[in-house]
């Protein structure tokens, strides 16, 4: 069977201030083959027609682009449903009856909010499953045992890789009503898990780095991390495409975790940058100062200014471990050399070269000062995330915050 779908890019109309799709192709699946072609008007807007990423779908080539396999190009894997929304919607959606195939890739890029990650949709806009009501409804019904409740198993997507999360409008605590993405832990994480990685993000904040606008809200008992979406921001409804790094490096969902693309020097050749260079460094020292080894090319992503021109994102998931041991080994590769994971100063030392141009100097004072700006000001993150909630055990964060973890 050869099923096709347009494909959209969302944009801003100047004059009106408004969001407007444009078509920018067709995506065919057949079997187990996927085809891209651009669409000619598309093409023909010439310094106006971006790529789709920053390493398989350009727009030099007029040609189709073909994939093979079950699972679709990168790109379109960073807008699909995944996860706890694709659960929910599943559940609630007519397709998914008694008697209809299961959902695979195609119906989770055709049956997807139109406003999901980036700035790319797959299929028209109409004949969609309801997602924000199904989700407000699971919102206000949702507590700590319903979300135990819910499968272990989550497909790798973008805007917070595997755990629960969902795309909405808040009014956050500053008054702002602003699109926001919600993260839950995982039914087998501790559901104070959200806590410490908004303790995380501030704590990268008070370093300097690039960190959205982040709160916890609570929905009954359960606490959910909420951020500020950085791909939908400014009082001009600023809109940007963005792809996780899994798509600069040509990964998909279920690729080896030994993958050699898995590499951070390969992630920042996609960056022209040098301050970028600088931060996506400083994020793999605070990464193993906190023992997050979750670091995978799902949990950050690249934001596109315009042709060929990719820039870092916002830090948006970096995940303290209450039950971290040893040493932290990291989910992609510190260094040219295979295998560099461990986060070891010598590791950390030759990535700083490689990726920032630093020499070993600099990297010890980085290292020194974010382990030490972590180990002096985690507690008041930590108590300012947790009200108004008292259950909140914060001495048992005492030894992830207050650790060495990056050894010698």
């Amino acid at each position: 069977m050869t099923r096709r779908a347009p494909v959209f890019r969302w944009t801003i109309d100047q004059a009106t201030k408004t969001r407007v799709p444009i078509r920018v192709g067709e995506l065919t699946q057949e079997s187990s083959r996927w085809e891209f072609v651009f669409d000619p008007d598309y093409l023909a807007r010439g310094s106006d027609a971006w790529e789709l990423d920053p390493t398989g779908i350009r727009t030099k080539q007029c040609s189709p682009f073909t994939r093979v396999g079950s699972v679709p190009f990168p790109v379109f894997c960073d807008v699909a449903l995944s996860g706890w929304t694709l659960d929910l919607l599943k559940k609630n959606a007519s397709r998914s009856a008694e008697g209809e195939e299961p959902w695979g890739w195609w119906e989770r890029l055709v049956y997807a909010p139109v406003d999901g990650f980036g700035a790319l949709f797959v299929g028209d806009i109409q004949g969609r499953p309801d997602a924000i009501g199904t989700i407000a409804h699971a919102l206000h019904n949702l507590t700590r045992d319903s979300l135990t409740e819910g499968p272990l198993a989550s497909s790798s997507g973008a805007m917070g890789g595997e755990r629960p999360k969902v795309a909405l409008h808040f009014e956050l605590e500053d008054g702002r009503l602003v699109p926001t993405l919600l993260k839950f832990a995982l039914p087998n994480e501790r559901f104070d898990s959200v806590i410490a990685e908004a303790t995380a993000l501030t704590l990268a904040a008070g370093l300097g780095m690039q960190v959205p606008f982040h709160q916890v809200m609570w929905f009954n008992d359960v606490p959910a991390l909420a951020i500020e979406r950085f791909d939908r921001q400014g009082e001009d409804k600023q809109l940007w495409h963005c792809v996780s790094a899994a798509t600069a490096l040509d990964l998909v969902p279920g690729a080896d975790v030994e993958d050699p693309k898995q590499n951070y020097v390969r992630l920042r050749s996609k960056l022209k940058r040098v301050e970028d260079s600088r931060e996506l460094f400083e994020r793999i020292v605070l990464n193993g100062a906190v023992g997050n080894t979750d670091d995978h090319p799902w949990n950050t992503s690249l934001r596109q200014l315009g042709p060929g021109d990719w820039e870092l994102s916002p830090l948006y998931d970096v995940l303290p471990f209450s039950e971290r041991q040893g040493v932290p080994a990291f989910s992609m590769d510190l260094t040219k050399k295979r295998p560099s994971r461990a986060a070891t100063r010598a590791n950390l030392v030759a990535a700083g070269r490689q990726i920032a141009a630093l020499d070993e100097k600099d990297v010890l004072q980085r290292i020194d000062r974010t382990t030490t700006y972590v180990r002096e000001n985690w507690r008041k993150a930590f108590e300012a995330h947790s009200r108004p909630s008292k259950e909140v055990p914060v001495e048992d964060w005492k030894r992830v915050f207050e650790h060495d973890w990056i050894a010698l």
